[in-house]
């Protein structure tokens, strides 16, 4: 497994290393994260606080799906990209911080598996 926080490589090949990652990545308040498995499929997180949202893309190309929160959400928030880019997206894509890490956690446990529990919607 790679894994990128903030634009900067993190160690994910073993299980300590992934769980430490995470550790770390979850005590930051902004992140963007991004996970790829040996198959090439890549999950990202990005964070702005309470507010975060993934992307899952099975293989470099694809266009992938991303996460649906409440659709009724209105509004949208700023994250602060790797790069030091600020995108701007949608609450609507928005599902718990927790449920983002927890997904984040199976992918790269699972050695890239869609993660479930997560409501998908093609980009």
């Amino acid at each position: 497994m790679e894994m990128d926080l903030n634009g900067q490589s993190v160690a994910a090949a073993t299980p300590a290393q992934v769980d430490a990652a995470l550790a770390r990545a979850h005590t930051l308040p902004a992140l963007e994260l991004w996970a790829t498995a040996p198959t090439g499929a890549t999950l990202c997180m990005l964070r702005n606080g309470v507010h975060a949202w993934l992307m899952y893309i099975p293989v470099e190309g694809d266009a992938g799906v991303r996460s649906c929160g409440d659709a009724t959400r209105i509004g949208s928030a700023e994250y602060v990209l790797g790069n030091g880019q600020v995108d701007t997206y949608p609450l609507s894509w928005c599902v718990a911080v927790e449920q983002c890490f927890s997904a984040v956690a199976t992918f790269l446990h699972s050695g890239g598996d869609r993660p479930e529990g997560i409501v998908w919607l093609a980009s």
